[in-house]
């Protein structure tokens, strides 16, 4: 069983001010800090020819976050993706009143080319990059509860050159059916959040108990499929969902052919493993341990707000032409 989405991963490449970024500008909180090690478990596990990494994850009111500094990217530049390119491309968080968002993240050494603006949907977009240039979405959503001073994890987007083979994939993977599909641009109004010109692109989304995949392609300019993906490359590197049996899980996937890294493992947070999606992304189901309950998504304190909220958006969502 699919309970929703646990965790977004980000590779970053200097864990502690990626710490003070996210806690400072969003309001995540560090519930545990540790290490992985060079072993080959971990190695199997993710895929990768030395794992080890410095690891700090941090919870929100509606989903979790795990910031990874891999030893492996001692020395590599920062590299600043645009938002039409293939792979996990961006996280979203929401907030009542997105204009004091933006100003505290400019304060925090956000980068941005747009203030937040509208798409005709009653809300007010913004794509910002943090510190080392990864894309996170900020969006005001004014329907939103009025008592949630913190902002909230929204969604996980995926950028595909083949959306259809993309949501076929994740339906199959959470059990959940694509709750809505549209096709946008072009429209100057489109432009000026992505940061690009002349913008033709599909749209798809899954909502899942405490938050929402989002799966993009874009026509113009056009999504090219990505080389294959190194799990402790910078930038955004998987998504985790949490599972009632892991091994169940496993099971069910290999049985259907797909890629998968390695049979599940344990450790202090439950029973996990690693797998692929169609165009190579990575994502890990995760069964949380007893010991760790407070951590599954069913204990989120925002999950019944965030699937009104999703209700409301699915509802007001009329795009500008």
């Amino acid at each position: 069983m699919m309970k929703g989405i646990h965790h977004t991963g980000l590779s970053v490449l200097d864990l502690e001010k990626a710490i003070a970024y996210w806690t400072g500008c969003f309001g995540f909180k560090v519930a545990a800090r540790f290490e992985v090690e060079d072993i080959p478990e971990t190695r199997a596990l993710m895929q990768a020819e030395n794992p080890s990494a410095k690891v700090a994850f941090l919870t929100g009111p509606t989903g979790h976050l795990e910031l990874f500094q891999f030893d492996a990217n001692a020395g590599v530049p920062e590299r600043s993706h645009t938002v039409h390119e293939a792979g996990i491309r961006h996280a979203c968080l929401q907030a009542i009143e997105v204009d004091p968002l933006f100003d505290r993240c400019a304060e925090n050494g956000t980068r941005w080319h747009a203030r937040p603006s509208g798409l005709g949907t009653g809300a007010l977009y913004a794509y910002v990059r943090d510190p080392e240039g990864n894309i996170i979405e900020l969006e005001g959503v004014p329907w939103g509860p009025a008592d949630q001073t913190r902002p909230w994890y929204a969604h996980t987007a995926i950028v595909t050159p083949d959306i259809d083979r993309l949501t076929a994939f994740y339906e199959f993977l959470t059990g959940t059916k694509v709750h809505n599909r549209g096709s946008f641009g072009p429209h100057r109004s489109f432009d000026r959040v992505a940061g690009l010109e002349g913008i033709v692109f599909k749209g798809a989304w899954i909502r899942l108990a405490n938050a929402t995949l989002e799966f993009w392609e874009y026509n113009v300019p056009r999504t090219t499929p990505d080389p294959r993906k190194d799990a402790t490359g910078p930038g955004w590197n998987h998504i985790c969902f949490e599972v009632g049996n892991a091994d169940e899980e496993y099971g069910r996937l290999a049985a259907a052919g797909i890629l998968l890294h390695a049979p599940p493992v344990s450790n202090a947070f439950g029973r996990l493993f690693y797998g692929r999606d169609p165009d190579d992304n990575i994502f890990e189901c995760l069964e949380v341990s007893a010991r760790q309950r407070a951590l599954s998504v069913e204990r989120l304190s925002g999950r019944q707000f965030i699937t009104r909220l999703d209700d409301a958006i699915a509802a007001h969502y009329k795009p500008a032409r």
